[in-house]
């Protein structure tokens, strides 16, 4: 396939910072499929690393809700920054946020709900849209539940535009048979942790053998050519993949307060302190706009479109 589009070659390099001809080549040699061409740039050395989420450009909030029975956490999108400080907008999302919390519904029963127990929330959408003026996006929503009073949620919201809205939203649910005062901090400090080191799970056991298959084999196309014995590649991949595991999995992680711990490190002494016997069940993280790929805009160009939208 050699007639490659233009924009499948820039979304290339914006995902793994190679050169035109490199990104070129490698959709060549794979068909025009951009998470192959991914592997194949890798493979080769030339890609630094998939650049993804650093140039996602989707702007917006997330908010948080809870009460002692369940968590609700939802993201909603607009096109400019400018929109996540106007009030009417972030007053529409708390309103999803009571919707969400009571109903415990899903993205599309939410539409289809009550909202201000008048019209819908598909209306109340199209009328905010209307009122702003830009393209908004209900994107995405989870629920946490609780389930007992052995069970307890924290909260961590990043570059907080109110009490409930930010621009990151992390929800760590945790478990524990003792009451202690201080397990709430703990729950904060680490869902501070996960908005900041972003892994993908919860331990090993949660992550998808695919996914280690598929490090495995850009690791060892990497070292075809070293000219080492096999053996010694086998446990130079072996130990780049036990590094990999590290780096995305939450309790092995190093513990951004104190990196010579493990985060699982952390837990077990807070459990030897105050002789408890806390876990963590499960989280949920939203990096707004994560996985969103859009056209960057300069402020100055940004600005001229709001003023052109205006007249």
């Amino acid at each position: 396939m050699s007639n490659i589009s233009p924009e499948k070659i820039k979304s290339l390099r914006e995902k793994t910072g190679a050169g035109i001809m490199d990104c070129k080549n490698a959709l060549v040699e794979n068909n025009g499929e951009v998470e192959n061409a991914i592997d194949w740039l890798r493979k080769k050395g030339i890609a630094k690393a998939n650049k993804k989420a650093s140039r996602i450009a989707a702007e917006g909030l997330i908010g948080i809700s809870s009460n002692n029975k369940s968590c609700f956490m939802i993201e909603v999108n607009s096109e400019t920054d400018f929109v996540s400080k106007n009030k009417d907008f972030q007053e529409f999302i708390e309103s999803l946020l009571e919707i969400g919390l009571q109903k415990k519904c899903n993205l599309e029963e939410l539409f289809s709900s009550k909202f201000n127990n008048d019209y819908s929330v598909k209306d109340a959408l199209n009328n905010i849209i209307a009122k702003i003026g830009e393209n908004i996006v209900i994107r995405r929503l989870i629920h946490l539940d609780i389930e007992t009073d052995k069970n307890q949620v924290g909260i961590y919201i990043h570059n907080k535009a109110t009490e409930n809205l930010g621009k990151i939203g992390c929800v760590v649910l945790g478990n524990h048979i003792e009451n202690n005062e201080n397990i709430s901090g703990l729950l904060k400090k680490i869902a501070m942790h996960i908005s900041a080191s972003k892994p993908i799970a919860l331990n090993q056991g949660q992550l998808k053998d695919e996914l280690i298959e598929r490090e495995r084999s850009i690791f060892l196309e990497q070292l075809i050519n070293s000219g080492k014995p096999k053996e010694i590649i086998d446990k130079i991949v072996d130990g780049k993949i036990n590094k990999f595991i590290s780096e995305i999995t939450l309790l092995n992680q190093n513990w951004i307060l104190d990196p010579s711990k493990r985060v699982s490190e952390v837990i077990a002494d807070f459990n030897n302190e105050f002789k408890c016997s806390f876990k963590i069940l499960d989280y949920k993280l939203f990096v707004l706009g994560e996985g969103i790929e859009t056209d960057i805009k300069d402020f100055k160009n940004e600005v001229a479109s709001q003023i052109s939208d205006s007249k």
